[in-house]
Parts: C-alpha cells; sequence; structure tokens
C-alpha cells in the first residue's frame, strides 16, 4: 500500500505489538517502514534507523517517512522504525521501553534482513529524550544518535566515547538551548565528543536546516561502518578520505582543521565537523 505525503509517495507503514506491563502501554506498537528497493535476497543487512517522535506520537507518521525521512531511507536503504508510546516515562528504557524496543527488533528481524546491532536514532521534542537516553542504555547497540529540542539527557559518560552524537536546538527554544548546552559542555569533558548546533530565532520546532544536518551527520556514520551490515567495507576509504573541519557556534562559519583561524576558536565553542558535507550543513565556509 502507498499514499502520498507531502509531493512524495511514501510507503505505508506496518506495525508490531509488543505486550507489556506499562500501565498506559499494555499492547506497545512499534511502526516501521521498509525501503523501496528491500531486496530479500540481498547478502548485507540492512540499517534500522529509530525515529522517537513528539511526546505520546502514534508512531504512524514518523515510520511512514514524513518530514523528508522516507526518500533518505529510500536512498541508503534503511528501514524506519518508530514506537508509538504513552506516558509511563517511556523514554527511561531501562524501566521497560528498551526492554519492549528491543522485542520489535527481534520480530522485525524474522521477518526481514535487518541489522539489529548498530541502530541509527533521531528524535525530536519529547522523542529527542530518548533518543539519547536509549543509546546511553545499551552503547554497543548504536551506531550514532540526534536530538533535537531536547529537555532530558543521560548523564555523560565515558561509555558513550564511541558513540557519535549530534545536539541541534533553537536558541529562541530557551530552557532546551540552555540544557543542551549544558550537556555538550558536560560531555566534552568527558572526552565525549558531540557536534553541537544552534539555530537563531527559532523557538521550539523542527528548523529544515537542523533535518538537513541530521541526515548529512547518519549518512556519515551509515556509510562509514557499513561492514557493520556485513558486507564490504568500500565506501569507509571514501568516507574517511576528507578534511575534517572546526566550526565556529558563535559565528557559524568553519574553517580547516589545520588553519590558524581554526586554532583561535574558543573552546565552549568549538565544533568538530568531520567531512564537507557535514560542515556544509551545518554552517558556512569562513
Amino acid at each position: 500500500m502507498m499514499f502520498f505525503l507531502g509531493g512524495y509517495c511514501a510507503v505505508a507503514s506496518e506495525a508490531i505489538i509488543v505486550k507489556t506491563r506499562a500501565t498506559e502501554n499494555k499492547k506497545a506498537q512499534f511502526h516501521y517502514r521498509v525501503p523501496k528497493n528491500y531486496d530479500e535476497n540481498r547478502r548485507e543487512s540492512y540499517r534500522v534507523l529509530v525515529i522517537f517522535g513528539g511526546r505520546n506520537t502514534d508512531g504512524k507518521g514518523d515510520a511512514a517517512g514524513r518530514m523528508g525521512w522516507g526518500a533518505w531511507c529510500d536512498s541508503n536503504d534503511i528501514f524506519i522504525l518508530s514506537p508509538g508510546l504513552k506516558n509511563d516515562e517511556y523514554w527511561q528504557p531501562r524501566e521497560w521501553s528498551g526492554k519492549a524496543l528491543l522485542q520489535a527488533l527481534a520480530a522485525l528481524k524474522k521477518k526481514y534482513n535487518v541489522c539489529t546491532s548498530k541502530l541509527l536514532y533521531y528524535g525530536y521534542s519529547a522523542g529527542s529524550q530518548a533518543s539519547n537516553l536509549f543509546p546511553a542504555w545499551r552503547p554497543d547497540m548504536a551506531r550514532a544518535w540526534v536530538s533535537h529540542a531536547c529537555g532530558v539527557f543521560h548523564e555523560p559518560n565515558t561509555n558513550m566515547r564511541d558513540v557519535p552524537g549530534l545536539v541541534t536546538c533553537g536558541d529562541a527554544d530557551k530552557s532546551r538551548y540552555i540544557i543542551s548546552r549544558n550537556f555538550v559542555e558536560a560531555s566534552r569533558k568527558k572526552g565525549v565528543e558531540i557536534i553541537w548546533k544552534s539555530f537563531p530565532n527559532h523557538p521550539h520546532d523542527v528548523p529544515p536546516d537542523s533535518l538537513k544536518l541530521a541526515r548529512a551527520f547518519l549518512e556519515f556514520h551509515h556509510r562509514l561502518h557499513i561492514e557493520d551490515l556485513g558486507g564490504r567495507d568500500s565506501d569507509k576509504k571514501a568516507a574517511t578520505e576528507v578534511t575534517v573541519f572546526i566550526g565556529d557556534d558563535q559565528e557559524h562559519v568553519y574553517y580547516p582543521a589545520d588553519s590558524a583561524k581554526a586554532q583561535n576558536v574558543l573552546p565552549e565553542d568549538r565544533v568538530t565537523l568531520p567531512n564537507q558535507t557535514i560542515a556544509n550543513a551545518w554552517g558556512k565556509p569562513e
């Protein structure tokens, strides 16, 4: 079944039902979307992007590929799995929702050739809480994560050094902006490098440029670690043969990492950008 969503022909999502003991989630729904070129005979497995939408979302719209995620997942051969959870502090995976996600992934793997060990995470608003708390709960299962407009983060710890993160927020979303900046600073003190980007004059919304940056970031780490999927690492060479850039969050410009201007960026405003595509999505060259 297919339908049109914002001019894009999207594949309708299907759902996996997981029984839990959570009061308002006795039958938790996890909607998923299969990329349009899925090949059941492909030797390599397919990556899964877990999208957590706004508070108490049913997961259907996000799994169907809204905000451009469907087209992006099709171009990268990635599944979408979007939990439709309600209350019961579902953003805290240690309580019950983490186990429910593992069960949903196991059910998806029985039906499709997916990789459930190195996930991508994206979340906005209340969903951004889950998109960083879940990777922190099981960093061994996370490849990269993005939280936009987040109000609750995990406690920064060294277990997350190998799990790249991107945090974005509008600077007019004042309380979440402060929380996000404080988290990024605390993470860096633990040796955990977080890419940070603020969006001037944006309130509690999802700027198109934040989505552009999120997709550039997730695609980089997806292709950098294509070996997660059991295939050849041919994309890894292309992904690593790049120039690293340093961004200045106050000026919203970036410089080659080996330039004198890059060395002069203040530590609190310094952002490490691993390739040109991410740098271009993050800001402008000086």
